[in-house]
């Protein structure tokens, strides 16, 4: 599948992703990703407790080599498409974990009717919610081209790529 991609843009991917997982796990270290939880806990009132870990700065950092690999189903492979693919799985990535905070406040992070525990703080259901919402946000550009692509076989023209 990467045999159509260029051995440079495939190096320039695993270099980036390298220094991201360097640059997020070891300097800015367990913090919220994408600086969501205190941007919506600030608008809301509610503390989120949701766990942030080395798993999900590797999915963060691996973004770069999902967009190549997106990338690499299409017919032009230069940089500014391989970063509208890397900006697509970023974007899909925030809105996902975005859904991920509101479905923690609206309908499952409520604490249980302990009158110790107060009413504004949310915790995550499950270890690794964080981590599954980024997962889907990777995952979610692939089944939308995967879409777009079978339409385009199908005799459907392709438009704009």
């Amino acid at each position: 599948m990467l045999n159509k991609l260029s051995k440079n843009q495939l190096y320039l991917s695993i270099t980036i992703s390298n220094i991201l997982f360097i640059f997020l796990n070891f300097s800015i270290g367990p913090t919220s990703v994408f600086g969501l939880a205190e941007f919506i806990q600030n608008k809301t009132g509610y503390f989120f407790g949701v766990d942030i870990n080395t798993l999900d700065y590797f999915l963060i950092s691996l973004i770069p080599i999902f967009g190549l690999l997106l990338n690499s189903e299409r017919k032009v492979n230069n940089f500014v498409e391989i970063l509208k693919d890397n900006l697509t799985i970023l974007l899909c990535c925030i809105i996902t974990f975005s859904v991920g905070l509101f479905i923690l406040v609206t309908k499952i992070g409520s604490p249980s009717v302990n009158p110790l525990i107060p009413e504004y703080l949310r915790v995550e259901p499950f270890k690794i919610y964080s981590t599954f919402f980024i997962g889907i946000g990777i995952i979610l550009p692939f089944l939308i081209n995967k879409k777009y692509v079978e339409k385009t076989e199908n005799g459907i023209e392709e438009i704009g790529r």
